[in-house]
């Protein structure tokens, strides 16, 4: 029988609220603000589907290839998934030709990103990225509650090294991270710039989400560095960002640190046997990033047309465009009114540039005749 029955519950009066218990450097949250998802934009342009064209995340604009979609069917979702990876892990090991036991999947390449902080980072322990960069190496830092140094790239994004070095043996960082080709820049790091940083010997994470959109890869550089991971993904390249699911390729000591971490059943049952026929029909996928890969160059030829716009040349399926005479909000604000959601940025780099992820053929037609119509 309850001491007091509910509602006549006596609340101590020095009880301290709950927000007083959260951790200190948490007490102000600032979450990772990703692209808006397809349903907020459709409320926003106040119209029907058809008038949304959403390039704001550098999703995949093709629909889940069929043989993916059937892989989805009669699977057995009564059971956990294998906490072990083995079918994802041997697949991935035919794929990017590493052994099993040098891989790692995870619920995206966000999950592993976190994962290595959670192995290396200690509060107040020293981490580097370089801006302008992807946002998630930054909102696990706060979360760590690790001491973020940023080491701002050059003007043509390439990464000083330099100062990395220099950085790196200052505060004795532990981690440094690097996407390859970065976002929202579309460069590449260079196997001399990630050797000139793996020498120190911090941890490098190299993160290659973009990789089959340009084939360049950093991956070669494991066997000579146990320091080194290479992060990749499913989102983009297979067009299942909605699944979530990524991998790395590392040296077995991390790998196995990570394996020892990570949530028992990290990878959904789903998102495995999607990766798995991602793997299987590459083939066509491979078509799809080939399309998409023109389709990027057209959208290159149109921009070197037009007068007060200009981009930095990318290895991805983005363009960063940058604007003489207008603002990178205003230049939103006009692609949005003829319904195309592009990515805008709040950093100062990046006021006067919006990010353009390459849609189809048929939308890329549609973004065409606005910036067009826009840069007149």
């Amino acid at each position: 029988m309850l001491a007091h029955p509910i509602g006549q519950v006596r609340i101590d009066p020095q009880m301290q609220p709950v927000s007083n218990m959260i951790r200190k450097h948490l007490a102000q949250p600032e979450g990772y603000a990703g692209g808006k998802h397809a349903a907020v934009l459709r409320s926003e342009a106040g119209g029907s589907a058809s008038r949304i064209i959403k390039l704001n995340a550098n999703e995949n604009p093709y629909e889940p290839l069929p043989e993916i979609a059937a892989s989805l069917a009669n699977l057995a979702v009564q059971e956990y998934p294998d906490q072990n990876l083995v079918r994802i892990r041997n697949a991935l090991s035919e794929y990017t030709g590493f052994d099993p036991s040098r891989i790692i999947a995870g619920a995206g390449g966000d999950e592993i990103i976190e994962l290595m902080v959670k192995l290396f980072i200690n509060p107040g322990d020293s981490m580097i990225d370089c801006p302008p960069t992807f946002g998630m190496y930054e909102f696990c830092a706060k979360i760590a509650d690790a001491q973020l140094i940023k080491v701002d790239r050059k003007p043509d994004w390439s990464v000083d090294v330099a100062e990395v070095v220099e950085t790196v043996r200052r505060y004795q960082s532990k981690i440094v991270f690097l996407a390859s080709p970065n976002n929202p820049t579309g460069n590449s790091l260079t196997e001399a710039e990630a050797r000139g940083i793996l020498n120190t010997g911090v941890v490098l994470v190299v993160d290659e989400t973009y990789y089959e959109f340009c084939g360049k890869t950093l991956a070669r550089l494991i066997d000579d560095y146990e320091n080194l991971m290479i992060v990749r993904s499913f989102s983009k390249w297979a067009g299942i960002a909605g699944l979530r699911i990524g991998y790395a390729i590392s040296s077995e000591v991390i790998i196995d640190h990570l394996m020892s971490i990570k949530q028992p059943y990290n990878v959904s049952t789903a998102a495995e046997a999607a990766a798995i026929a991602a793997i299987q029909h590459r083939g066509i996928l491979g078509e799809r990033i080939a399309t998409i890969v023109a389709e990027r160059q057209r959208i290159e030829q149109t921009v070197n047309s037009m007068d007060g716009v200009s981009y930095w040349q990318s290895d991805a399926n983005y363009l960063l465009l940058r604007f003489q005479h207008h603002t990178g909000n205003e230049v939103y604000a006009a692609l949005a009114n003829r319904g195309i959601f592009v990515r805008q940025f709040d950093s100062p780099s990046l006021a006067n540039t919006v990010r353009l992820s390459i849609g189809t053929p048929e939308q890329n037609d549609l973004v065409i005749k606005a910036l067009r119509q826009i840069f007149v």
